[in-house]
């Protein structure tokens, strides 16, 4: 159930007094016009505390960072290329005490982050999954080979680090502040979110997932589905050694 924005701020009085913003919202985006203004504007802003929106763009040659802009978020720019390179520019700019990270190409639900951060307001997880497997996901949005990929790898990492997740590959999750904090990440392309979480099973923090809903992507993919595969594998494999 997504609150109202007082009965979610009563939950910070006392805790976060004094600081502002409450929630940081990353969004990289590369080439992706026809999709940031649909994915900032379904942001429910007024069921949310105080938020700041981040666009990291990785040097558009289209109108996105305008658009952006125009849309109120805080535009950053970033040279070096990668989607991990982008949250891990993001992170380091982010005030929040929950940080939300998402995909800009209105793959995944932005009217939902209510939902996505309750559970870290109410003292329930340290790092919440918008879970597609869970959820319900259009028609046309995940070819059976990215399907196929996300179920194996995430079999594979449950059965590595005991735990019971649907979707370790989703690209819309939230973490709070102290979470982050013992999370020693690099920013290692596709595996960055795979590696934030093989580190968390171990710091032992609490792992929580929602239903989400997941639409076909507007604009071109970036995905490199064998090329990311591996990383992702790779990271699996990395963090059980680590």
């Amino acid at each position: 159930m997504i609150l109202e924005r007082e009965s979610i701020s009563k939950k910070f009085e006392g805790k976060n007094m004094g600081q502002s913003p409450l929630i940081s919202i990353i969004l990289p985006a590369l080439n992706e016009e026809k999709a940031i203004h649909k994915v900032i504007s379904e942001i429910p802003l007024h069921k949310l505390p105080p938020t700041e929106i981040l666009v990291v763009d990785g040097c558009s040659q289209d109108n996105t960072i305008n658009i952006a802009k125009e849309c109120g978020a805080k535009v950053i720019t970033e040279y070096k290329k990668g989607y991990g390179q982008a949250i891990y520019t993001g992170l380091k700019h982010a005030k929040g005490d929950i940080i939300v990270w998402m995909d800009s190409d209105y793959t995944y639900p932005s009217h939902q982050i209510p939902e996505l951060v309750q559970p870290i307001l109410d003292n329930k997880a340290d790092i919440v999954l918008g879970s597609r497997i869970k959820g319900k996901i259009h028609p046309g949005a995940m070819t059976i080979l990215h399907r196929f990929g996300n179920l194996y790898l995430t079999m594979l990492f449950n059965i590595f680090f005991f735990k019971n997740l649907s979707d370790t590959q989703t690209g819309f999750r939230a973490f709070s502040k102290h979470a982050l904090k013992l999370l020693k990440m690099s920013n290692n392309g596709m595996g960055f979110a795979t590696q934030t979480l093989t580190q968390a099973v171990k710091k032992r923090l609490k792992i929580k997932e929602i239903e989400i809903v997941y639409r076909p992507r507007i604009g071109c993919s970036k995905l490199h589905s064998f090329k990311d595969g591996v990383r992702i594998l790779i990271e699996i494999i990395k963090g059980i050694f680590k």
